[in-house]
């Protein structure tokens, strides 16, 4: 389960626009301490000190899984190995050691092998790397939303205590260009400057960089930093950004808008005008931050022997930073090591490539010693990738029954002040637009827009929770507007099961399996009491999901076999608190047929394999462990056939476990795995790539509406998924869990807000709402349905943003409920659903139901 979703502020938040540096107004604010750990040295893992290896193994009765080998255990642990009891030495026993059902994990509650170091103080992350010589950087960013940069005095900050070198944009011409992040054709997409160095277009744009000998000192001289802006006028709403008097962030013929994108499919326009009815709705969703518990952090070192660079960093792609390090110092991506050992979570932020990462690389080489970077709360939440501030305007085409007969689309995208990796989004958002549903014809027009606000990216969900949103609140309206319930106008339009693999009529975009009526009927069936109570604070709602997990680029896995049966998977993806290693442990060891205990997981580290992509789009279960089940299984059988030509046997007749290899019913013809390896061990390294596979959820909401405060309490909730074949069902419920806190955030909190004038408020957790204890109070009723799929080996699919996607639209029909039975005639369309929203609605200020 990804960690927690809850934190408190550590520093202060900037509120006004003038021209000082940032960090004179909190930014500049250094956290308390870190705990030490035990081994500060950044190549050596601490090892655990327990006297006896019960301290590392989990409560009696559970399933066996102590932690990998990179935590070691300092105490004895003897796992099965040749000359077991009952076996004459150097033969090979026939039972137990080869037993598939003894060593088939798949599908089995192991507890996390990642938790004893993390639990008990012997994590290690960016933040705790250290060097003797490390030097520290300290930003100073932009109070200012939107100006012209004059100057950047930087004389006072060098003659300060501790300083070593202080840079603006200017000063390092070893860095490359900007951050090209996104790509279309025909379209004016800027990419992110490394610093700003003629204009400023959001606060909490990076400035001047400061390096000192402590994080105090430096951060002491980034608030010495004077920066001269001449201000302009700033526009941070994606409505107003597009008007035509808007202020222009870039020089571009079209405004603010970069770029403009068209998808359908079927003969859209002929469909809305033989149309029975037109449904019309419009949603906003706020902008919102990543909530990790973590901020962002990174080291760098470089070794003028061999040029190159090792370097830790808190993210969900070592590659990516790797190779976009790479690209703007100037070398080969062979020359720097990436890690991200572990990472307090990530929730998609972390995915994208930073400047602070490509300035950490050219420091260390430009001044021969190691620089880290820690930031503040504040820093990180006004500076990494937000996500949302889209306005969608939806028109449904349906017959007199509520029957979907065509969509229409306009979708304008918050891209920020720079084309981010937040572009890319847009495809997803229409993608989802079409959920469970049969849609004949389809057009979607897209704008992205710039703003000065914060560049966006991905954030659980990923733009899914965006197009479901909409999809689904037009849903609503329609059964609505026909006089029906919203369980039955799903049944209406729902992809039948026998209809898969399904075709939308969007490129690539096939349904893979599903059984959407299953999940659907489950849900209605687990709340038929709270559909049919009399009670009029009390709301019900549904929503349908339909996820891609997988983003179907060609994912990569190594297993090596040692003589000694330790078995080590290599692994592309970057784990940021999902338990890669329990769960890849438990695929490798299933298709090898080995004891788990023997199955050690490499992941996080850019050295393991030469590319992988990034961990989001709910990819690793799906193409991660495809991957590693495909090179385990041809490890396995490279191993029988060794063992075959060497004791001269039909390959079938062969039997493998950890021990060795013996004929079948023949047990004195064996051989040891040590001796079958001799020469060295056998390494399989395999690819898996398929298209997209697709998981579906239904979620029912019970919410109570409080008439006079506008708060809702969700009282019950029920989920239905088919996430495909569960590895591990204990961190699928966490997932599940997790997701679901997240949507209740998406649903009634969170929001990342500018004012209008562009100054960020919502820099700390006392301004930016998460979840907390109270509103995750209840626990959501987990319903498991399992349908067929199509090539998919595994079967499995994607589960971290699988509950976080329809919660929002569930928990907003459920409030709708309770509105209307109250009296209300508004829908709720606009996220989050604060009480001041929820007070309107009852007071009739929203958009009336349409008749």
């Amino acid at each position: 389960m990804p960690p927690a979703r809850r934190a408190s502020a550590t520093s202060a938040s900037p509120r006004s626009g003038d021209g000082t540096c940032s960090a004179q107004r909190g930014w500049g604010t250094i956290p308390r301490r870190q705990w030490r750990i035990a081994s500060t040295n950044p190549t050596t893992s601490p090892t655990c000190s327990s006297p006896t290896a019960a301290a590392c193994l989990p409560a009696p009765g559970s399933t066996r899984a102590p932690p990998s080998r990179r935590w070691r255990c300092a105490a004895p642990i003897t796992y099965g190995s040749a000359g077991a009891t009952g076996t004459a030495p150097g033969e090979v026993s026939e039972t137990s050691q080869g037993s598939d059902a003894e060593h088939s994990y798949v599908g089995r509650p192991i507890r996390r092998r990642e938790d004893l170091p993390l639990v008990t103080g012997r994590g290690r992350f960016a933040a705790d790397v250290h060097f003797p010589d490390l030097l520290h950087a300290a930003f100073c960013r932009s109070t200012v939303p939107h100006g012209v940069l004059r100057s950047v005095d930087l004389e006072v900050a060098r003659t300060m205590p501790g300083v070593v070198a202080a840079f603006a944009a200017g000063d390092l011409p070893e860095v490359r260009g900007a951050m090209a992040d996104a790509a279309f054709p025909d379209m004016h997409l800027v990419g992110r400057p490394v610093l700003a160095r003629d204009r400023v277009r959001y606060v909490g744009e990076p400035v001047a960089v400061v390096v000192a000998e402590t994080a105090y000192q430096a951060a002491d001289a980034a608030a010495a930093v004077v920066i001269d802006t001449e201000a302009l006028e700033a526009v941070a709403d994606v409505s107003s950004a597009v008007g035509p008097h808007a202020p222009a962030l870039h020089q571009s013929d079209d405004g603010n808008i970069a770029g403009k994108l068209v998808r359908e499919f079927g003969d859209v326009d002929a469909t809305f005008a033989g149309a029975p009815l037109v449904v019309r709705n419009r949603c906003r969703m706020a902008r919102v931050s990543g909530g990790y518990l973590e901020p962002r952090a990174c080291c760098a070192a470089w070794d003028a022997d061999s040029n190159r660079w090792e370097m830790w960093t808190s993210t969900q792609w070592v590659h990516g930073v790797r190779d976009r390090v790479a690209e703007m110092v100037g070398v080969e991506a062979s020359s720097i090591r990436v890690r991200a050992e572990n990472v307090g979570g990530g929730f998609g932020p972390k995915g994208a490539i930073y400047p602070e990462e490509v300035l950490a690389a050219a420091l260390a080489r430009r001044l021969r010693r190691p620089v880290k970077w820690v930031a503040t709360r504040s820093e990180d939440t006004a500076s990494s990738m937000q996500a949302h501030g889209d306005v969608l305007e939806v028109e449904a085409a349906v017959d007199e029954g509520g029957r979907l007969l065509g969509l229409k689309a306009h979708l304008i995208h918050d891209l920020g002040a720079y084309a981010a990796p937040g572009a890319a989004v847009v495809l997803t958002i229409t993608n989802h637009l079409l959920s469970a549903y049969r849609v004949p014809a389809y057009r979607a027009n897209i704008e992205l827009v710039y703003t000065n606000a914060g560049p966006t990216g991905f954030i659980r969900g990923g733009g899914r929770e965006v197009g479901n949103f909409a999809i689904e609140r037009t849903m609503d309206r329609i059964a609505d507007r026909v006089g029906v319930d919203g369980f039955e106008i799903r049944r209406r339009n729902i992809v039948g099961s026998d209809q898969m693999p399904y075709a939308t009529g969007l490129p690539g975009v096939v349904y893979d399996g599903g059984d959407y009526a299953t999940l659907l009927e489950r849900v209605a069936a687990a709340v038929d009491g709270e559909r049919t109570s009399s009670r009029t604070e009390v709301g019900v709602g549904v929503s349908l999901s339909v996820e891609r997990t997988g983003i179907g680029v060609g994912e990569e896995a190594r297993v090596t076999v040692q003589p000694d049966g330790a078995a080590t998977a290599h692994l592309g993806s970057t784990p940021g608190g999902q338990g890669h290693e329990t769960t890849f442990a438990q695929v490798v060891a299933t298709s090898l047929g080995w004891p788990i205990e023997e199955v050690h997981v490499v992941a996080g580290d850019s050295d393991a394999l030469p590319h992988s992509a990034v961990t989001a789009a709910s990819r690793s279960a799906f193409e991660v462990g495809n991957a590693a089940a495909m090179a385990a299984g041809a490890a396995r059988r490279r191993l029988i056939e060794m063992g075959a030509e060497r004791l001269e046997a039909d390959v079938a007749d062969v039997v493998l476990s950890i021990q060795g290899v013996h004929v079948k019913g023949t047990p004195g013809r064996s051989i040891l795995l040590s001796e079958l390896l001799r020469a060295g061990p056998v390494q399989v390294s395999e690819t898996f790539k398929a298209p997209p596979a697709y998981a579906s959820a239904c979620h029912a909401a019970v919410v109570e509406v409080d008439p006079d405060l506008g708060s809702v309490r969700i009282v019950r909730y029920v989920i239905a998924h088919d996430s495909g074949r569960s590895i591990n069902p204990l961190l699928v419920e966490g997932q599940l869990h997790g997701g679901f806190a997240h949507g209740i955030g998406y649903a009634l909190l969170e929001e990342a807000v500018y004012q209008p004038d562009g100054v960020f408020v919502s820099d700390t957790f006392l301004d930016y709402l998460i979840p907390s204890a109270g509103e995750v109070a209840v626990v959501p009723e987990l319903i498991k349905v399992e349908s067929e799929v199509f090539g998919n080996p595994e079967g499995f699919k994607g589960v971290g943003e699988s509950a976080t996607i329809p919660a929002p639209a569930a928990i907003a029909a459920a409030i709708d409920d309770a509105v209307h039975k109250l009296g209300g005639t508004a829908f709720m369309d606009e996220l989050p659903m604060t009480p001041m929203r929820v007070i309107a609605a009852l007071d009739n200020l929203g958009r009336d139901r349409p008749r």
